[in-house]
């Protein structure tokens, strides 16, 4: 099992998920209260399912729907698109101009 390795990062990432999720409240606009929760919940979704794939769960093949029996042989039609990903927006930026935009990759450590 892989999870071992990760346990101490799930410990890390699952929590700071609940942070964020809380300081919705501290927004004014309602609207963007409400996006953050969602997508909050959204993502916890994913690494919940992330963490359990790594426990040996096993994988579905075909999207989410892979579980569920199927009426007849043919394809069914896709669902509808998915919203697209959060950080979607802050790639394009990155892109296009990575020092503006602020953002960094690299150790948060000290490198004394």
């Amino acid at each position: 099992m892989a999870t071992p390795n990760f346990d101490r990062d799930f410990g890390y990432l699952l929590p700071f998920m609940d942070k964020v999720a809380a300081a919705a409240s501290d927004l004014p606009d309602a609207s963007a209260r409400e996006e953050l929760v969602r997508l909050v919940a959204e993502e916890k979704v994913r690494w919940e399912r992330i963490r359990s794939l790594l426990q040996g769960a096993p994988g579905q093949s075909g999207g989410s729907n892979a579980a569920a029996p199927r009426a007849s042989a043919s394809k069914a039609p896709p669902p509808a698109a998915a919203p697209p990903l959060a950080r979607v927006s802050s790639d394009g930026v990155n892109r296009v101009a990575p020092r503006e935009s602020g953002l960094t990759v690299g150790s948060l450590k000290d490198s004394r």
